[in-house]
């Protein structure tokens, strides 16, 4: 017999920082699965911080270069740093793009805890992962992460405003894993 024990109706709009920080979990998933407990930065603040290292060594290297235009090794870590700041520009391009997209998406959403699952409804989508094939429960700095224990499986998520009515409504505190005091 299923249990509804919680449905929250989910704002339509995230802030940029959940969606970021969302995108970050999914792409260190097998990293959260291992070690729960670390700390998540957001994929956009990595981008452009890996942006700027390639931008700042390219400015060194060509101030080198300049100094001894004669020496050719300093050309070939010029080009292997210009590479490097148009692959930044163009992920961060792609990951301000993915989180447009996830604004822009005005269907409506709510979240259900049930004895046995937890299931994201998005407009007509239905996403659930049942209790038995989770990982862990992550409460990060803007977002609460539902990680199953499988790669293939569905990743759930919520903005962490909603902490107090999950944590309430879940039996299975031992894999409730609370990051928020790592930021």
């Amino acid at each position: 017999m299923k249990v509804l024990i919680m449905e929250i109706e989910i704002d339509k709009i995230g802030s940029n920082d959940y969606y970021s920080e969302v995108l970050a979990v999914m792409s260190n998933y097998s990293k959260l699965v291992k070690n729960p407990r670390q700390k998540i930065r957001g994929l956009n603040s990595q981008a452009i911080i890996l942006t700027g290292i390639a931008l700042v060594f390219l400015v060194i290297f060509a101030a080198l270069y300049l100094m001894s235009p004669g020496t050719s090794m300093y050309l070939y870590v010029i080009i292997i740093f210009s590479i490097a700041l148009i692959l930044g520009i163009i992920y961060i391009f792609l990951i301000n793009r993915r989180i447009s997209k996830f604004k822009n998406n005005d269907s409506s959403k709510k979240l259900i805890i049930e004895d046995e699952y937890v299931e994201m409804h998005i407009g007509d989508e239905k996403s659930r992962l049942n209790f038995k094939d989770m990982q862990w429960i992550i409460l990060n700095k803007h977002s609460i992460t539902f990680i199953p224990k499988s790669e293939g499986a569905t990743l759930i998520a919520v903005e962490i405003k909603y902490k107090n009515q999950v944590i309430d409504n879940i039996k299975e505190k031992q894999i409730i894993v609370d990051n928020s005091n790592l930021y």
